[in-house]
């Protein structure tokens, strides 16, 4: 089904006040929100796509060290530039571990504008 005036569905997908499926009203706001579900989402989640996902949930059960931050940033890059590549400009990932805080900064361009947006994931291990 096509978006009707440019609404989107909503993420995560919920009804809206008016008893209907809920939905976004701006492209910025429906890209965000790809993003998020595409670098939460693991691999293999998907039974139908199973090279879909960022596997930042992972992390929880990593430890947080330079050679998880590198591989998480290489699956990132990776996940963003097959599945939302024709809606975003990456601009940089920067993953980092210190201690045992592991922090994700995504730093992206909508396709064709200058609209820069940054999302940060971040988990605080004990």
């Amino acid at each position: 089904m096509k978006p009707i005036n440019g609404e989107h569905l909503s993420f995560p997908f919920r009804v809206g006040t008016n008893g209907r499926m809920a939905v976004i009203r701006s492209l910025e706001e429906h890209v965000r929100d790809e993003i998020v579900q595409l670098v939460l989402t693991n691999q293999g989640e998907r039974p139908f796509l199973v090279d879909f996902g960022g596997g930042v949930r992972r992390l929880v059960f990593e430890a947080a060290d330079d050679a998880t931050a590198a591989m998480a940033k290489a699956q990132i890059t990776q996940a963003i530039n097959r599945w939302v590549g024709h809606r975003v400009t990456l601009e940089y990932i920067q993953v980092e571990a210190l201690n045992s805080t592991i922090s994700v900064d995504i730093r992206y361009r909508l396709a064709g504008t200058d609209d820069t947006r940054v999302l940060r994931f971040r988990r605080e291990g004990s």
